[in-house]
């Protein structure tokens, strides 16, 4: 099981880690990326406390799943944030018409977020 924890988590912070620090610094890639996906304007300069919620965000979600590997229950935490936030975003994409392959990033993020979630949630009972 622990290995199945290890695995997971390292695939959901392969894409954690990257948009955390595209959040963070603010790079001109990442903000276009999340404007694309959630139609926020932050290129345009709106709504800027998003970028750097979501790099906070990112960040915290990053060091607890890295702590969910000896104490599951931050791996809960952490992979839980990170749900929340793919959602909202697959929510944002739904919203603005976004159908089919568009949506499939965000689906595999989610999916990858659950499912250590999942075995974090599994290892906090046993």
């Amino acid at each position: 099981m622990f290995v199945l924890r290890v695995v997971l988590s390292v695939l959901l912070l392969l894409e954690v880690v990257p948009s955390a620090i595209a959040s963070v610094a603010r790079s001109r890639a990442g903000l276009e990326r999340l404007d694309q996906l959630t139609r926020l304007g932050v290129v345009a300069g709106r709504r800027l406390w998003v970028v750097s919620l979501l790099g906070a965000v990112h960040t915290v979600a990053t060091v607890a799943v890295l702590l969910g590997l000896r104490w599951p229950a931050a791996g809960v935490a952490g992979a839980g944030a990170e749900a929340v936030v793919f959602g909202w975003v697959l929510a944002r994409q739904l919203a603005a018409g976004d159908r089919g392959r568009a949506l499939g990033a965000y689906l595999l993020f989610l999916a990858m977020a659950l499912a250590v979630l999942l075995v974090s949630a599994v290892a906090l009972r046993g």
